[in-house]
């Protein structure tokens, strides 16, 4: 049920009302230039704010649409919700934790820096594409995921006799010593591979990451176009209630102090964009 207004005044009346404020509001905009002005900015104001209701609605369909596509996409792997750059960003740091172990391996191979360099990075992408592998497959499992297993073991496991035979070569302290050195720096390469693995097991998949860049995306655009149609409502009204204070002198001489505020109604909800022709049915 619509609101009831203030004031309904009769046909003859409400007729009369309009005529008497339009007349009203052509004598003002006449009697200077700035009052024209005035009334120019308000209706152009005024369009400017349909224009931002209209991007704002947009905005909120477009927003709707990238969260029912989000969630349709996200509903296919439910266990797979942590945030895939914030997981990538947890393995890659587990690798280059690896870092320094994969070094020792590269020094048995390795006849200079350089060399032992491109060893350590090679076997640091290995560990990394590994890992990758594994949380590719991991859903699917079967034969492939467990010879991936197996084959990253098998580096791993290889690593290690890098280790020690780097360290019982250089190493002063005997045999015994490099291999607790090796065995060691084994199982760390293998927990932090694991560890690896298991962030990027449990990130959502690459489809779900960009569905939810976009529902966000779509999220900021509709906060971004309701800020827009607020402040442009704030600035409509400002200038409604400055064109009301200017014309209310000339209003007082032509309407009664009853149907003054009848009058200044009608001449705000003119002002608003409201159909004048509709507003004394309005009920």
């Amino acid at each position: 049920m619509a609101a009831t207004p203030m004031y309904q005044p009769d046909d003859h009346d409400g007729a009369a009302n309009r005529a008497d404020a339009l007349d009203s509001i052509r004598e003002f905009n006449a009697s200077n230039p700035a009052h024209e002005d005035l009334w120019t900015r308000v209706h152009q104001t005024g369009d400017a704010v349909c224009r931002a209701v209209d991007e704002r609605d947009a905005a909120q369909s477009d927003a709707r649409k990238a969260r029912d596509y989000h969630q349709t996409i996200q509903a296919e792997h439910p266990q797979r919700r942590a945030p895939l750059p914030r997981q990538a960003l947890i393995a890659a740091v587990f690798v280059g934790l690896d870092a320094v172990a994969c070094e020792f391996a590269a020094q048995a191979l390795g006849n200079d820096q350089d060399q032992t360099l491109l060893w350590t990075a090679l076997f640091l992408a290995v560990l990394a594409a590994g890992e990758v592998a594994l949380g590719h497959y991991s859903e699917r499992g079967g034969r492939a995921w467990r010879l991936l297993v197996a084959g990253l073991a098998a580096f791993v496991a290889g690593l290690g006799v890098l280790r020690f035979s780097y360290l019982a070569t250089v190493g002063t302290a005997g045999a015994l010593t490099a291999l607790v050195g090796a065995v060691l720096f084994t199982a760390a390469t293998a927990a932090f591979v694991v560890i690896g693995y298991r962030a990027l097991r449990s990130a959502e998949k690459i489809k779900a990451w960009q569905a939810r860049r976009r529902a966000r995306q779509a999220e900021r655009e509709v906060a971004a176009a309701s800020h827009r149609v607020a402040s442009l409502l704030h600035e409509h009204n400002r200038l409604i209630d400055a064109y009301i204070s200017r014309i209310r002198v000339l209003l007082l001489g032509r309407f009664s102090s009853a149907r003054l505020p009848q009058a200044e109604a009608f001449l705000r909800a003119h002002l608003a964009g409201r159909d004048p022709s509709d507003w004394a049915q309005t009920s």
